[in-house]
């Protein structure tokens, strides 16, 4: 599944972590360097398996674990309103 950034939502990059700013609820959230690999790669329109595979590739992660906490985050994301499910 791939993902977009609604336009509420805003998002910088800050050493390796990102903080993302929800202009409805004009709430923060600080995304950990972890986080952030998942985040960057969502946002960039790719899938939940490449964001898996990048994790992997940048930490080590085995594979499965990483495709569960990808999944996971980006549906914890999607219940705060920070990313939306796009077709394709």
């Amino acid at each position: 599944m791939s993902y977009q950034v609604p336009g509420h939502v805003h998002h910088r990059t800050v050493d390796d972590e990102v903080v993302v700013f929800d202009g409805q609820t004009e709430t923060y959230l600080g995304l950990n360097s972890t986080a952030t690999i998942v985040w960057l790669v969502l946002v960039a329109g790719d899938s939940t398996g490449a964001a898996a595979d990048a994790l992997v590739a940048q930490t080590g992660v085995a594979p499965e674990v990483a495709l569960a906490d990808t999944v996971a985050l980006a549906a914890d994301l999607v219940r705060r309103g920070l990313l939306e499910p796009t077709e394709g």
